[in-house]
């Protein structure tokens, strides 16, 4: 059988078994682009369009099974196509020159589902997805102790006992991340004259809320005493009938 071009594209039936009568066109061609890509290089991969859905990398191995080594298969989405059917494009890049130039002068490909390499299909994709979906509970405890163990671990190395003093000013104590690092003596000096300013300041700011507090007292005990004296006042001139308010 021998293999049609159009546009640079070697056009291969894929077929997805030995005895299936049916088949699908799929292009194929030389892989090349100006800037380097460590992932496509140039010279060793082709590039194969119009992927049916059901194809999967192992049924690509498959296909180009008798051109030599496959290093690595990069599966995509056809971003162009917006009719949503699944069909992907493919980048299969070889390990040396001389299994991408046999894959461009094959006749035909080999069925992608193969007894060594099945591709499943169908009812029996569906249950494998799905129970692959499938969470394993002790897979997944181990994962959160996992995950946990690290996290506390972290939280333990970076904990720090602080203290604040009434400036705001951070104390940092001796059961930091070294705790076994003394502070120098001047810097103890420093915190503790800062402290002992801290504690003389508040005392005084004591101090003066208390006096504030003894003189508004005082204010409400002689305003209180003079209202009682006007009262009196009052009384007397009322009782003496000489109380004119107008």
């Amino acid at each position: 059988m021998t293999s049609e071009s159009i546009q640079g594209f070697k056009i291969f039936p894929l077929m997805f078994s030995a005895n299936c009568t049916s088949c699908h066109n799929v292009f194929i061609k030389e892989h090349t682009v100006r800037t380097h890509d460590e992932q496509k290089p140039s010279g060793l991969t082709l590039f194969v369009l119009n992927i049916p859905p059901y194809a999967t990398e192992a049924g690509l191995k498959n296909a180009f099974s008798n051109v030599g080594k496959i290093k690595r298969i990069i599966l995509e989405d056809t971003a162009e196509d917006q009719r949503g059917d699944g069909f992907k494009r493919a980048f299969i890049v070889f390990n040396n020159r001389e299994s991408l130039l046999k894959a461009l002068k094959l006749q035909k490909l080999n069925p992608i589902s193969s007894d060594i390499r099945p591709v499943k299909v169908g009812l029996e994709k569906w249950i494998e997805e799905y129970n692959k979906g499938i969470c394993n509970p002790e897979e997944l405890q181990e994962e959160i102790n996992t995950f946990m163990a690290k996290y506390d671990e972290g939280n333990q190395n970076q904990k720090e006992e602080t203290l604040e003093d009434e400036e705001g000013w951070t104390l940092v104590t001796k059961t930091g991340r070294r705790p076994g690092l003394s502070r120098k003596e001047s810097l103890e000096n420093k915190l503790n004259d800062k402290s002992q300013k801290a504690t003389k300041k508040k005392e005084l700011k004591n101090f003066y809320t208390f006096q504030i507090r003894e003189s508004k007292m005082k204010n409400i005990v002689d305003l209180r005493k003079k209202f009682e004296e006007a009262k009196q006042k009052v009384q007397l001139m009322k009782q003496a009938r000489k109380f004119k308010p107008y």
